[in-house]
């Protein structure tokens, strides 16, 4: 039987978490984004769109008018300093597709091929590879992208890729924004987000559902997070991820890699932060929901996960080149070491019930009065301050496990 979780119900449910409006000229209430000042140049066909892009100079914002826009070619972003946005502060009044998953000729959305480059308020969806692709080789590093919908590729959603020639993308930003597919991906070749050798990027505050392969094939697919091939430093919070058939992943391998960062054959990711997440996923085809892969030195902590598939096990660290740290974690299922990984424990609640959230089959996964035993049962950690909800933790004598603090919305929201 399956137990899907409606978009649009989990959306609504999480209202605070993504995908909330922001005023033209304004603050987005979530995460503090502003959009970058500087000239304006306002198109409204896809002609002068693509005009607006090839002519775009440093420090130009492109503001697109409302509507639906089926691009004849890629947009190649190559210029540093570009904001391409939708000029209503939506992220679904304006759109730009291509003809498909299977059958688009344009193949990427969005090529983003130097860096400083922001896309905000806009869909991108339909297109048979992905729907931006961040250009390591050309160093498109510092790329932004807020309050947008990438939906229904052929491949990932959105790719940061990488080259031989040791020049990289490091330092992005993917926030409050959503990726999804309507019912699933063409094969299982896909991911929401995929960035390969990349260093510092924080991807915070998203919404992810359906990341998945088709049916057919028991819906298997990548994570729906993934940071490899000798990347590092990435921070990965307060991103909700349900029905996907595997959640967040920071290392892929422990076989070295053609295109590893700066020739690095340790570790497939190095450093790294994954905190106050929620994945969800009650169907029996469920794997892993956070992982750690060849990782070394990366945090998992105040995670709240419950899966119900096949999988034994909601969190694991692989490979003998792994050590974490695995703290305050809520989950129904075990905490797995295999292959010679490592990690020291703490602070962990690994049986909970689905009678211990408020509603579990709308993803949403704060505490009720059944999940006391969560509550005051974490460590303290000195930089964990605050919760999924930006509330103070802890409240009491020590922080509940999982990604929610019980009476959050009666805490002082830190700024």
């Amino acid at each position: 039987m399956t137990h899907a979780v409606s978009l649009a119900t989990a959306a609504a449910v999480l209202a605070t978490a993504v995908l909330q409006p922001v005023p033209a000229t304004g603050t987005c209430k979530r995460c503090g984004w502003r959009a970058p000042d500087g000239p304006v140049v306002r198109v409204k066909s896809v002609a002068e769109l693509e005009r607006a892009v090839s002519n775009a100079r440093a420090g130009e914002t492109i503001l697109i008018a409302a509507g639906t826009y089926t691009l004849r070619q890629s947009l190649e972003l190559s210029t540093p300093r570009v904001t391409v946005r939708g000029e209503p502060g939506s992220s679904t009044a304006v759109i730009l597709r291509g003809g498909g998953m299977t059958s688009d000729r344009v193949g990427v959305g969005v090529s983003v091929n130097a860096p400083d480059v922001t896309l905000a308020d806009l869909t991108l969806r339909d297109f048979r590879a992905h729907a931006v692709q961040v250009r390591g080789e050309a160093g498109a590093s510092r790329f932004t992208l807020h309050n947008a919908l990438l939906q229904d590729t052929g491949q990932q959603l959105l790719k940061g890729s990488v080259s031989g020639a040791r020049v990289y993308a490091d330092n992005g930003v993917i926030a409050c924004s959503e990726f999804s597919y309507t019912t699933s991906a063409p094969s299982d070749y896909t991911n929401g987000v995929d960035l390969l050798a990349t260093r510092g990027w924080i991807i915070r505050d998203n919404h992810f559902s359906k990341i998945r392969g088709p049916a057919p094939n028991g819906w298997k697919a990548g994570p729906a997070i993934l940071v490899w091939v000798a990347a590092g430093d990435t921070r990965v919070e307060r991103n909700v991820i349900v029905d996907s058939y595997r959640g967040i992943a920071l290392g892929l391998t422990d076989e070295p890699h053609a295109f590893a960062r700066d020739g690095e054959r340790a570790y497939d990711h190095d450093g790294g932060l994954i905190r106050n997440n929620v994945v969800v996923n009650l169907n029996q085809w469920a794997d892993e929901a956070i992982e750690a892969n060849a990782a070394h030195n990366v945090r998992i902590e105040h995670n709240t996960v419950f899966v119900e598939g096949m999988t034994p096990w909601g969190i694991g660290v692989r490979f003998a080149a792994s050590d974490a740290l695995v703290r305050n974690n809520l989950t129904n299922r075990r905490i797995f070491l295999r292959d010679g990984g490592r990690a020291t424990l703490d602070g962990n609640v690994l049986h909970a019930q689905q009678s211990w959230f408020l509603d579990a089959t709308r993803a949403d996964m704060r505490l009720t009065a059944l999940g006391r035993p969560a509550v005051d049962a974490g460590v303290p950690i000195p930089d964990a301050l605050e919760d999924f909800d930006r509330a103070v933790r802890p409240v009491d004598r020590a922080p509940d496990a999982g990604a929610f603090e019980v009476r959050a919305p009666q805490r002082q929201r830190r700024d």
